[in-house]
């Protein structure tokens, strides 16, 4: 990819502009990112954000749970944002630089996305450090399942390796114990990094934010492959799959909490979630899943002319489609 394909179109009469900083919200499947970026759009009234969300799945959810509706959100869907979609990321970028109307950029990457990739975009362009900076790397850590993840998926590790702040989230769901042996693990794999306690990912978000925390001088001192562009060849998770369904009958809601019970207790399923129709109601029902740990709460109405459907994302390890498809058909209300 040449420089000149990605460089961002220039203003047609040159004028001092801020450069723009960016900060990445990362972390393994289910931690807390969108309700950190949530908590970030309601809390933090010192900046106009533009988003950058990039899913897994076909169908985006996470967009449709990002609270705020003022900001500019670019969603990228079916994909990590990794050296295949890096593209997809720069052109991201650049319609948001044409577009202006902003001062602060954040980018929630998939679950099971290396941040590395994302931080050579802005370290290996640098068209783009003429507009926009990489503020810092913020990693959304599960205080009760990271343990068990570190051992299972190596991007676990990665993205602890390569953070600036980890938010240790979840914390209210563990002991004073696990939390010590979950400390030492992330200073392990990161002695640099800042460790944060949080419970529904509240951080004390001026000192994560617009503070200069990405230094690649520090990266390359931990890691000296650190902007070798080869470096995540390998590393994606083809066993890791995204199953995405959409179904317009409701649901009966007690056959769906006894399906999820029992397929989460059967299927590795790191992560689920989704948008539910539920039989007789007149809103929607969010879903959300982590292993086998789920629950469904009520959101808003449904406006009017909107089609009363669901829409529900699975990922894990070797998922079969075709059964959860048909266990959730199972769970409609008949015609």
């Amino acid at each position: 990819m040449s420089d000149a394909a990605i460089s961002p179109t220039a203003p047609t009469q040159p004028q001092p502009h801020r450069i723009i900083p960016v900060s990445v919200l990362t972390g393994f499947l289910g931690a807390g990112k969108t309700t950190l970026l949530n908590y970030i759009l309601r809390e933090q009234r010192e900046h106009k954000f533009a988003l950058i969300i990039n899913e897994i799945g076909k169908i985006g959810i996470d967009g449709q749970l990002v609270e705020s509706a003022q900001d500019e959100v670019i969603e990228m869907s079916n994909g990590c944002i990794c050296c295949t979609v890096r593209k997809d990321l720069v052109q991201s970028l650049q319609r948001l630089i044409k577009r202006g109307g902003f001062d602060y950029i954040l980018i929630e990457t998939t679950g099971i996305a290396d941040p590395g990739p994302i931080a050579q975009t802005f370290v290996n362009i640098p068209q783009l450090s003429r507009f926009v900076q990489l503020d810092s790397i913020i990693t959304v850590v599960d205080a009760e399942q990271i343990l068990q993840q570190v051992k299972e998926i190596e991007v676990a590790k990665d993205q602890i390796a390569l953070a600036d702040f980890v938010l240790l989230n979840k914390t209210d769901l563990v002991d004073e114990a696990t939390l010590g042996r979950v400390g030492e693990l992330i200073r392990k794999l990161n002695p640099h990094t800042r460790i944060v306690r949080t419970t529904q990912s509240q951080a004390p978000l001026k000192e994560l934010l617009d503070v200069n925390a990405f230094d690649v001088e520090k990266k390359l001192h931990a890691d000296p492959d650190f902007l070798n562009e080869l470096r995540a060849q390998g590393k994606h998770h083809h066993d890791v799959v995204s199953h995405s369904f959409a179904f317009d009958r409701p649901f009966d809601v007690a056959k769906f909490e006894k399906f999820v019970q029992r397929i989460t207790e059967q299927e590795k399923i790191y992560r689920s979630k989704g948008f539910l129709a539920i039989a007789s109601h007149s809103h929607r029902a969010i879903f959300h899943g982590v292993n086998n740990r789920f629950h469904i709460f009520w959101d808003r109405p449904w406006k009017e002319g909107e089609t009363h459907g669901s829409q529900l994302v699975f990922i894990g390890k070797k998922l079969d489609a075709d059964a959860l498809e048909r266990g959730l058909r199972a769970c409609l209300v008949a015609e």
